[in-house]
């Protein structure tokens, strides 16, 4: 017992240096990639507790045994992120990086070669598995939002955290574009415009009459039928696409469908259309050539899940 009255002394001890650290980083990260270090650090916190090992600084080796430990439940993407945010931890604690140490680059690579370091490619939603979801959307207020998200994310080959950045400042929808204002490859907010196709405009036009929206956040939530005041959160853009695809009578398709989807079977249309690398990586806003070839490389036959 007071084994664990020591460890929850321990945890709230690094979870106040934690809180002092997050507050200074609020303003120079986006809100998403704080919360993912957050939870990740956490994660890494409580097994240096059970273990008994230095959290901030930690050594390099205690880091090394976490990830040897992580190999049985985790991908190597995740320990990769985890590797990321204890590095975040300590340059922002202005400590020495204990990721570049031998140790842990062993099991970096012992974790990619067990693992295989290929991340797995979600469904993409292309044209034709758009066009039966949208059909399927209800003319209800829900159904006009969701149809509207759709629409726009295969449009602009957004990410999920984009749609639900998006303000309806940011429309125009008489030259039939959307301005961008920030996304995970642009931190520093560039920003870029990307073009809505006419059915996509009608969309956007039919769920802001409908919701009534004159300024704000673009997508809202709905609670009990009642339009929320706040953006739509990923994780429910996650669930609409995959509600959608379930009333579209496409169960198997809905488990495989992801935040990425849009982005991904959009790039793979325009791969189909003949469009180049460099078209196709101008039009999602992607700065790495490797990640867009791994998004077209390979489109999975939708039917054989049907």
């Amino acid at each position: 017992m007071s084994m664990d009255i020591s460890q929850s002394s321990v945890l709230q001890e690094w979870a106040s240096k934690l809180d002092i650290l997050f507050a200074r980083c609020e303003g120079a990260y986006s809100d998403l990639t704080l919360s993912g270090y957050r939870k990740d650090l956490e994660i890494f916190a409580g097994w240096c507790a059970e273990n008994g090992e230095a959290f901030l600084p930690a050594d390099p080796r205690s880091i090394a045994s976490f990830f040897n430990a992580q190999l049985e439940k985790c991908s190597y993407a995740t320990i990769r992120r985890r590797a990321s945010a204890i590095r975040f931890a300590h340059v922002l604690s202005d400590l020495p990086s204990p990721i570049g140490h031998s140790e842990v680059y062993l099991a970096l690579r012992r974790a990619a070669r067990t693992k295989g370091r290929r991340p797995k490619q979600v469904l993409g939603l292309t044209r034709d598995l758009l066009e039966k979801m949208l059909a399927a959307c209800p003319d209800t207020l829900a159904g006009k939002r969701d149809a509207a998200v759709l629409s726009v994310g295969y449009d602009t080959l957004c990410r999920s955290s984009e749609l639900s950045w998006m303000r309806v400042e940011d429309v125009r929808l008489d030259e039939g574009r959307i301005y961008i204002p920030r996304s995970k490859s642009d931190p520093f907010g560039d920003g870029r415009f990307a073009p809505l196709s006419a059915p996509t405009v009608e969309l956007v036009e039919c769920w802001l009459d409908s919701a009534a929206i004159m300024a704000g956040p673009l997508f809202r939530g709905l609670h009990t039928g009642a339009l929320g005041q706040s953006h739509l959160e990923t994780s429910s853009i996650r669930r609409l696409m995959k509600a959608a695809a379930r009333r579209a009578n496409l169960p198997n398709q809905a488990q495989l469908l992801s935040g990425h989807s849009m982005r991904v079977g959009a790039a793979q249309d325009m791969l189909r259309m003949g469009c180049d690398a460099l078209a196709i990586m101008t039009a999602g806003g992607w700065k790495n050539f490797e990640v867009v070839s791994r998004y077209v490389e390979w489109t999975p036959d939708v039917r054989k899940f049907g």
